[in-house]
């Protein structure tokens, strides 16, 4: 087992993985935040009259923006802490959420291919995407993959390999058991 794999414990993120989802949920706030600075910017052009107007929508806009910031802080502080995934004896547990709590276990048996995908933004990041094919899994499109969205280059390498190790030894396993059963 690779070192910092142990089974029964539960594996946070990696530290880049909450700056990741912050830079993801801002985008939609910089253009507030810009909206914010052009009203304060644009008291230089404002008439006498207004002016006063025009310092309210400046003071709305930006508490608007420090509001919605501070959410998107929560949010993410929330969604990075409680994304965790565990190496159970028989299966792999990825859980998320903090309202409403999925935990989405895999029999080892059942994975066919791990795979890790590094976009652009990603790269710049420096973490990576493991995506997890399984077996079955019916016809809903997310049944049948689970996606640990922000490790580590590292990490996200040494969870590819302990999965498919334990993957290997899953099939391994009933094949050895008929050929000892066909030798007696």
């Amino acid at each position: 087992m690779a070192p910092g794999m142990e089974d029964h414990k539960k594996q946070p993120l990696g530290k880049r993985a909450f700056f990741l989802f912050f830079l993801k949920r801002t985008k939609f706030l910089w253009i507030f935040g810009a909206l914010a600075f052009g009203a304060w910017y644009a008291e230089r052009w404002i008439a006498e009259p207004y002016l006063a107007w025009e310092s309210y929508v400046a003071e709305i806009l930006a508490i608007i923006v420090l509001g919605i910031f501070l959410m998107i802080l929560m949010r993410t502080f929330l969604e990075y802490h409680y994304y965790t995934y565990t190496f159970a004896d028989h299966a792999f547990v990825v859980t998320q959420g903090y309202i409403v709590r999925d935990e989405v276990a895999t029999l080892y048996h059942q994975i066919q291919n791990v795979n890790i995908k590094r976009s652009p933004l990603d790269r710049l990041a420096g973490v990576s995407q493991v995506i997890i094919l399984m077996s079955g899994g019916g016809h809903e499109r997310q049944s049948n993959h689970i996606v640990i969205p922000a490790l580590g280059k590292r990490k996200a390498s040494m969870v590819q390999q302990e999965l498919l190790a334990r993957a290997r030894r899953q099939h391994e396993a009933p094949m050895t058991a008929t050929l000892q059963k066909q030798t007696e």
